[in-house]
C-alpha cells in the first residue's frame, strides 16, 4: 500500500472485512472525510474495512472554524504519521504479493489520528469587549430621547418619528458581537428601510400589542407599518430601552411569547444569510427587520461551518438564563450550497449534555424540533437543568439525519463564562 506516492512502512499496512481495519479517532476541532464516503466527526471513532486489493481512497482532515489541522499523529501502528496533508490509503499492487495479501487478510487494526489545535481568536470572543457592552447596557444615556431619536415618535398624530444613527449603530454593534460568537459574518445596516421599521414600532405602541400582522383598522396603521411588522423581530420592554438590550434579549429568546422552543427570533439574528438589518423603536416597542432587503449579503459564511449552535463554546453569561425563564439551547444545520435548510434533520435525534471533566450527565428535557423557516428553517431545541457557570460541558446530538441519507453525530463544547466578568 502506498501513501502520497511513497511506500508505507510494513508495520503500517492494512485491513479487510475479515478482521483488519483502520480506526479513525477524531478529537474536538474537526472531522475526517474520505472519498469512500466516510465522514467521521469530532468525538467519534470510525472503522474502515477493506476487503479487496482495489481500495484507493483519500482521507482529508477538515478543521472547524477556530481550529487548525496540524497533521496525523504518530503512535504505535498509525498511518500517515507526521504527514500534514491528505492521507492516501491504497491496496492497489497488493495482488500477487503473498506478504502484503497476508497483511490484508489479517485481523490487525491500524489507527488514523488527526490532530487539531485551537487557534487564538480574540475576534470571536473577547471578554473585555463583552464586559464593556454589559457595563454600559441600559445606561440612562442609551435610554434617553436624546440618544434614541432624531425626532421622537408621537402616537397622537401617528408620527413615527425617526431613530438616530447612533441608535441604529448601537443595535448593529450588539448584533455583530453576537454573530462573532458563532463564526458568522457581520451584517450591514440598511437605512433605506428605517422609516418602515419605525412605523412598525409605532403601530405596536399605538395598539399596545406585538403582532406581525397589524390590520388596516388599527390605530396608526399603514402599509409601511404592516410590511415592517411582517418582516421584523418584534419586542417590548416596559420603559424605553437601550437598542443593544433588544438584540441580546431576542437572541436569548427565553421570553418568546409565541413559542419559546422554536427560538424564532434567535434563528433570524443567527441566520447565515441575514446580510442586513434595520431597527425601529417607539417608547419600548421595537422592530428589528430581518428579511425583505432584496440584497445579497456582502460577506460569505465560512464553508467549514456545518451548524449554528446556541450556546456555543465559550459564551458570555448574560446570553444564557436559568431560573423561572430559562434559555432554550438549540442547533440548526447549515445546508450545502444549493440545498434547502428545510430538511428535517432532527425528528429522530437525541441530545445529551455532560460535564466534560467527569462525564456526569445533566438533565435534558423539553426537546422539540421544527422546520418552520425562521432563518435556517431546521431547528432542534432543548432545555438543560443544573448547568453552572465556568464549567465545561460537552453537547452531543446523535442520529442527525443528513440530506444524502446518512446519519451523523454532532458534538461541541459549551462553557458559560462568568468568571471573566467578576
Amino acid at each position: 500500500m502506498r501513501r502520497g506516492g511513497h511506500a508505507l512502512a510494513a508495520s503500517l499496512l492494512l485491513f479487510t472485512l475479515a478482521g483488519c481495519k483502520v480506526l479513525i479517532t477524531v478529537p474536538e476541532g474537526g472531522r475526517v472525510v474520505g472519498t469512500n464516503g466516510t465522514v467521521c466527526l469530532a468525538g467519534e471513532a470510525c472503522e474502515v474495512d477493506i476487503s479487496n486489493t482495489s481500495f484507493h481512497h483519500t482521507f482529508t482532515a477538515h478543521a472547524d472554524p477556530g481550529y487548525r489541522f496540524t497533521g496525523w499523529a504518530r503512535a504505535e501502528k498509525t498511518l500517515c504519521s507526521d504527514h500534514t496533508g491528505s492521507c492516501l490509503l491504497t491496496t492497489v499492487g497488493f495482488a500477487g504479493d503473498a506478504w502484503l495479501e497476508a497483511i490484508l487478510a489479517s485481523d490487525q487494526s491500524f489507527d488514523l489520528l488527526p490532530q487539531f489545535v485551537a487557534e487564538a481568536d480574540p475576534s470571536r470572543y473577547d471578554p473585555a469587549e463583552w464586559a464593556q457592552l454589559l457595563d454600559s447596557l441600559n445606561s440612562s444615556w442609551h435610554r434617553s430621547d436624546a440618544f434614541l431619536y432624531q425626532q421622537a415618535p408621537n402616537v397622537g398624530s401617528c408620527d413615527p418619528g425617526s431613530l438616530s444613527s447612533a441608535a441604529g449603530e448601537r443595535l448593529l454593534y450588539a448584533v455583530n458581537l453576537i454573530r462573532k460568537l458563532h463564526y458568522l459574518p457581520p451584517v450591514q445596516y440598511d437605512s433605506s428601510f428605517a422609516a418602515q421599521a419605525q412605523q412598525a414600532a409605532l403601530v405596536q405602541l399605538a395598539n399596545d400589542y406585538l403582532t406581525h400582522s397589524p390590520s388596516p383598522g388599527d390605530t396608526c396603521y399603514s402599509e409601511q407599518a404592516a410590511a415592517g411588522a411582517g418582516s421584523s423581530n418584534l419586542s417590548y420592554r416596559s420603559g424605553q430601552s437601550d437598542p443593544a438590550y433588544y438584540a441580546l434579549g431576542l437572541v436569548n429568546d427565553n421570553f418568546n411569547v409565541s413559542n419559546v422552543m422554536q427560538a424564532g427570533h434567535r434563528r433570524w439574528i443567527l441566520y447565515t444569510q441575514l446580510g442586513y438589518t434595520t431597527f425601529g423603536q417607539a417608547r419600548g416597542y421595537a422592530a428589528m427587520k430581518v428579511f425583505g432587503f432584496n440584497q445579497v449579503p456582502q460577506e460569505n459564511v465560512d464553508p467549514a461551518l456545518e451548524y449554528v449552535a446556541y450556546p456555543y463554546r465559550r459564551y458570555p453569561y448574560y446570553m444564557v438564563s436559568s431560573g423561572g425563564y430559562p434559555t432554550p439551547w438549540s442547533i440548526s444545520m447549515i445546508p450545502a450550497p444549493g440545498m434547502s435548510s428545510r430538511f428535517d434533520h432532527f425528528s429522530a435525534a437525541s441530545v445529551s449534555v455532560v460535564e466534560t471533566a467527569t462525564g456526569t450527565p445533566l438533565h435534558v428535557h423539553s426537546q422539540a424540533s421544527d422546520t418552520r423557516g425562521y432563518g435556517l428553517a431546521n431547528n432542534l431545541a432543548w432545555m438543560v437543568d443544573g448547568w453552572e457557570h465556568d464549567t465545561p460541558y460537552t453537547v452531543t446530538i446523535s442520529n442527525v439525519r443528513m440530506q444524502d441519507g446518512s446519519t451523523r453525530t454532532v458534538q461541541y463544547p459549551v462553557e458559560i463564562d462568568y468568571e471573566e466578568f467578576l
